[in-house]
């Protein structure tokens, strides 16, 4: 019976998916807000530090970190993949700790954001404030978050308002390479 037991724990081990590594070591910022800008930075010379060809997968804050009018968030969280190793690494921010997490495997579409792609957080909120100004004034907080359309990878920053653990009945869509707005879309 004892062999059973050890053979099944073997199997359970063996078996189960791979474990995300830390790729950085845990840091605590200075401040806990970062802007856009100053943490794509950030998280950038992470993920190369971590695998050289590192590109960007995903940019999005959290509703526990909503963005505010300076373009800054508490909770931010990034994807990196690496082509080479077919590893991605996120790297979060949350009430004022930085880490990344490497795991296996793919990170899903791309998004075709170009090296000087559109970072300016503030203006994002600028952008949600004009045109839905009035969830912002109910409550609702600001989310932000890339996206790569199925066809060619464009990229776009999906504005998005949410109270209560419900969106508003809007989405906003943002060139993500050049900050202009494409594309109001409403329920």
């Amino acid at each position: 019976m004892r062999h059973l037991i050890i053979a099944a724990a073997v199997f359970l081990l063996a078996s189960s998916p791979a474990r995300a590594q830390e790729a950085c070591p845990m840091e605590t910022l200075k401040d806990p807000k970062l802007t856009l800008s100053d943490m794509y930075t950030k998280a950038e010379a992470k993920a190369k530090a971590w695998k050289s060809d590192a590109v960007p997968a995903r940019i999005t804050n959290t509703s526990l970190g909503p963005l505010d009018e300076q373009g800054r968030s508490e909770a931010w969280n990034l994807m990196f993949f690496s082509p080479s190793a077919k590893v991605s690494v996120t790297i979060n921010t949350f009430r004022g700790m930085f880490t990344c997490y490497a795991q296996p495997g793919e990170a899903g579409r791309l998004p075709d954001l170009k090296p000087t792609f559109f970072r300016d957080g503030a203006k994002l909120y600028a952008i949600a404030q004009q045109n839905g100004g009035t969830y912002i004034s109910q409550g609702y907080a600001v989310s932000l978050g890339t996206a790569a359309a199925p066809s060619d990878r464009h990229a776009t920053w999906n504005i998005s308002f949410d109270k209560d653990n419900k969106n508003a009945p809007i989405l906003i869509l943002v060139d993500a390479n050049t900050g202009a707005l494409e594309k109001i879309i409403k329920d």
